[in-house]
């Protein structure tokens, strides 16, 4: 693979083995990460099954494989695009998404732009809208909303072209949340309710409790605490246990338990936020940790969560 990412002078047809078999690759390891998620994206009308495809035991193996494979897998990216396998470059970046989730300010949006660039040079409206949606809320949390708006203004209109409703819902999402940074606070959180509304139509409960998530969020800044606590409490009970993600439930979790504080149900609230620590922590979710942990830090002085805070924080860092 480094071979053909760094020589664009190979054979083309033996790049577009390698790319379709990193295109295979990726997707059983978003599989494994987020096994309750749908598949990030459809295979290329071309694309060449591989004979074989690397399975991945879990989430742990699939994170590790995505950690060590991410240098590689962007030069890879970088020379499918520029070879005119535009439809693999935007397919492999967009199948990083999981790490992208576990380490959101680690300097994404260039390869992200790359991918945005292939996918229109695919004419693919469907990949264009998803790329555009995970870009922008990139660019949201590195603190460049309006860049953001940018990117999330057309994409979802693009996935309703095409139909593509959990796509629509989740850049309508992540649109909502640069409206929130940029002060439309009244707007975001009516993006909130009908991304939860579309979300809920074709069932995708993770989009569903994301948008819940965000609306939470908002009536906590608007100081309504009781609102926020029976907004996350009804997501944490979407469908049970069994299809939620561990972001989806550290979020929930330290938002029920920021809700419950403001409430006055300090106790409460304590046990739920050290809850999502703990879980954020052992998975290695740094930016749910830190999250938590600094709810927990507003009515504790305890040094050993201020430790855990620190040293959360420092690993977010790119």
């Amino acid at each position: 693979m480094r071979l053909y990412a760094r020589g664009l002078d190979a054979d083309r047809e033996a790049l577009v083995r390698v790319l379709d078999q990193c295109v295979a690759t990726a997707l059983a390891a978003a599989g494994a990460a987020e096994p309750s998620q749908e598949e990030c994206f459809a295979l290329p009308p071309d694309f060449r099954r591989p004979p074989a495809v690397r399975a991945f035991a879990g989430r742990d193996q699939a994170m590790a494989w995505y950690a060590a494979e991410r240098e590689d897998l962007a030069l890879l990216a970088g020379a499918a695009h520029a070879a005119g396998w535009h439809g693999r470059a935007w397919r492999i970046v967009l199948g990083l998404w999981p790490l992208m989730v576990w380490r959101v300010r680690d300097s994404w949006a260039p390869l992200l732009g790359l991918a945005l660039a292939a996918a229109r040079a695919d004419a693919d409206p469907r990949g264009e809208s998803r790329v555009s949606a995970l870009l922008g809320w990139v660019l949201i949390e590195e603190g460049r909303p309006r860049e953001a708006v940018a990117h999330l203004e057309d994409a979802p209109e693009l996935a309703r072209r095409v139909g593509d409703r959990r796509a629509e819902a989740t850049a309508l999402v992540n649109l909502s949340l640069a409206q929130a940074a940029l002060g439309s606070l009244d707007e975001a959180e009516q993006g909130c309710v009908r991304t939860a509304e579309l979300a809920r139509a074709v069932a995708d409960r993770h989009t569903e409790r994301l948008a819940m998530y965000h609306l939470a969020r908002h009536q906590l800044d608007a100081e309504r605490p009781r609102e926020a606590l029976e907004t996350a409490l009804a997501a944490l009970d979407l469908a049970g246990d069994s299809d939620m993600s561990v972001a989806s439930r550290v979020l929930l979790l330290s938002a029920a338990g920021e809700a419950l504080i403001d409430l006055g149900e300090r106790a409460e609230g304590v046990r739920r936020l050290e809850d999502a620590a703990r879980e954020a922590e052992a998975c290695g979710y740094d930016d749910g940790a830190v999250r938590a942990l600094g709810v927990l830090l507003r009515v504790s002085a305890d040094e050993g969560l201020r430790a855990r805070y620190e040293a959360a924080r420092r690993r977010c860092r790119p």
